[in-house]
């Protein structure tokens, strides 16, 4: 019973008995990288009989995936905006809705263009917690006139942007790296036009209570916001940004779904250096970026 659709089927029944969400998916994904096919070869080949030697190379995969490791980790990327994004232990898994982030930061970039008569050369952008890179990496991929300094705290995940970088269609000095914390990354002078971040901003009571892909995998620290309501790490970039954003600069920010009241206070605490900011809502229509624009 080593036919390829038999094979699909006793992996997707095992993947389901252990939890992990979306078995059919992970098994094809899976089995596809074995092969090394495409999932409509897959479809082409059902009847294909599979040797030892490619049963064993989609058991070594379909083992990491049913102690829930993530199928990007396995895989050893995923996609994001078009890019394809290496990732692995020590970075968190790129989440679909950030690429809404990149959007609304790119609708906004004409503005600052037009508003900074004193701006010279590219748009400056500052991505903190920048981890695999992606919104740094995408904004530096779609808009030429740019450049971005990709900050974070954590050496492993500066080494995924890194990668990252080299691997994607992005010129030569368009992107830099800084390791460094928030407090080091305020230090300078009004320098950006943008300062983005996709913070760690999972309250810290809820972390226990993560997917356990999640919480057995990914690093904390990339999701932690350091307090019960998770707003901790964005407050220290609301209060603080402002320290390096030309007036008129964006900051645009992913926060959690419940967290809107919260960061208004901070906000409101900060009103000297922000216009009032602007919640908006991912497309399955939950709160998930601020922005607001330096005074």
């Amino acid at each position: 019973m080593n036919k390829l659709i038999e094979v699909l089927k006793l992996a997707e029944g095992h993947l389901e008995q252990r939890g992990v969400p979306s078995p059919r998916l992970s098994a094809e994904l899976l089995l596809s990288r074995a092969l090394g096919l495409d999932r409509l070869g897959l479809y082409l080949q059902y009847d294909r009989p599979l040797i030892e030697s490619e049963l064993e190379a989609f058991r070594s995969l379909i083992r990491r995936r049913a102690a829930h490791e993530p199928i990007q980790y396995i895989l050893g990327q995923t996609g994001f905006r078009g890019l394809s994004i290496e990732v692995g232990p020590g970075v968190l898994v790129p989440r679909p809705e950030t690429e809404t982030l990149v959007q609304l930061i790119l609708e906004r970039l004409g503005g600052l263009k037009d508003g900074n008569s004193n701006r010279t050369g590219p748009v400056k952008v500052l991505d903190l917690c920048t981890g695999s890179g992606v919104v740094g990496l995408a904004l530096a991929a779609e808009c030429e006139d740019l450049w971005c300094l990709l900050a974070d705290n954590s050496t492993a995940a500066l080494s995924w942007a890194a990668k990252n970088a080299r691997s994607t269609a992005i010129r030569p000095g368009q992107v830099s790296f800084c390791c460094a914390d928030l407090s080091e990354a305020f230090g300078g002078r009004p320098v950006f036009d943008v300062v983005t971040a996709n913070p760690p901003y999972v309250p810290s009571g809820e972390i226990a209570r993560l997917p356990e892909e999640i919480r057995r995998y990914e690093p904390l620290a990339a999701l932690d916001g350091g307090s019960p309501d998770g707003t901790a790490v964005l407050g220290r970039i609301i209060e603080n940004s402002f320290r390096v954003m030309f007036r008129g600069a964006l900051l645009a920010l992913e926060i959690g779904e419940s967290q809107p009241e919260a960061l208004e206070n901070i906000f409101a605490a900060c009103r000297e250096w922000y216009s009032v900011p602007e919640f908006k809502r991912d497309l399955a229509g939950k709160y998930r970026f601020v922005t607001a624009y330096r005074t």
